[in-house]
């Protein structure tokens, strides 16, 4: 949790950035993509760690990781639904650097409430359990 938030930290003053600046600045770019992997990466690891708490059955996969702490009631079905296209969204940016879609990095910068979201509704679960 502490990785997230620092992640999250780290990319809330870059929202302010406005799209011809994005494109403009390859180090913001950079900067954006690999903090984003990074939180992305953290909300998938710490769902794998509340499943494994939880014994719950194994995903097979990132998107069902996320999917999976709805059904735990980590987050609310509709919530996770949303927010499981956030692991495939790390894929891309782990495995296809090459054939990155700017659009996309830039739509997810800007829709940082969803990745502070989870970690509240994450804390929330951890103080009830």
């Amino acid at each position: 949790m502490d990785e997230l938030n620092e992640r999250l930290a780290r990319l809330e003053p870059l929202r302010a950035k406005d799209r011809a600046e994005f494109d403009a600045d390859p180090y913001l770019r950079d900067i954006v993509e690999r903090n984003l992997e990074i939180a992305a990466q953290c909300v998938i690891d710490i769902g794998h760690r509340i499943i494994a708490v939880e014994r719950a059955e194994k995903p097979t996969d990132y998107r069902e990781a996320i999917l999976r702490l709805g059904e735990l009631g980590v987050l609310p079905s509709d919530f996770a639904r949303e927010l499981a296209p956030l692991a495939g969204f790390r894929n891309v940016l782990v495995h296809e650097y090459v054939g990155i879609d700017w659009d996309e990095v830039y739509r997810n910068l800007q829709h940082l409430e969803d990745i502070a979201r989870f970690a509240e509704l994450v804390r929330q679960w951890l103080n009830r359990n």
